[in-house]
């Protein structure tokens, strides 16, 4: 478990480096946009769908440091009423049907990616559109595992007696 802890750590640093280079390079293209246009009549043109795509990308890199720090969306009033112990145990199985269904949306959109998309569309300077729409992919399976890291640690912390601070 020390190594998965590890390991957890060290991508979630990785998705929160993403995180913000994303959320900076969106929102330099967004004033840039409007400076450009406003003084000088003029814009990017790539800038606008650039722009999107990466509100995309920072939507997946925030639903993975979400669920990581356990503020998804989620249905508790159950758990509210029982003892610790058993709320480790439910939280495990809500994790893992969580992980179950981002298999099963990963498995989708690798369907979309590959059946959905041109595979020679460009989506702006000379990006294939594929490139760009793998990070739905790759945002599911992130979530995914994160779901599964947060199931093991509600098992190992079941097993051992031990409630965590932050779901008392």
């Amino acid at each position: 478990m020390k190594y998965l802890r590890l390991a957890d750590r060290g991508l979630t640093a990785a998705v929160s480096a993403l995180l913000v280079l994303s959320f900076a390079v969106m929102l330099g293209l967004a004033a840039l946009q409007v400076i450009l246009r406003g003084v000088f009549q003029t814009g990017l043109l790539w800038g606008d769908v650039a722009a999107r795509q990466l509100v995309i990308w920072v939507g997946f890199f925030g639903a993975y440091l979400a669920s990581r720090e356990n503020r998804h969306f989620r249905i508790d009033v159950l758990t509210r009423f029982l003892p610790d112990r058993a709320r480790l145990w439910f939280s495990a199985v809500s994790d893992l049907f969580a992980a179950v269904i981002c298999y099963f949306l990963l498995r989708a959109s690798l369907t979309f990616v590959d059946v959905g998309i041109d595979p020679d569309a460009i989506a702006f300077l000379h990006i294939p559109q594929r490139w760009i729409a793998m990070i739905i992919p790759a945002g599911f399976a992130l979530v995914m595992v994160q779901f599964l890291v947060r199931m093991g640690v509600s098992v190992e912390n079941a097993l051992r007696g031990t409630v965590p601070e932050e779901s008392v």
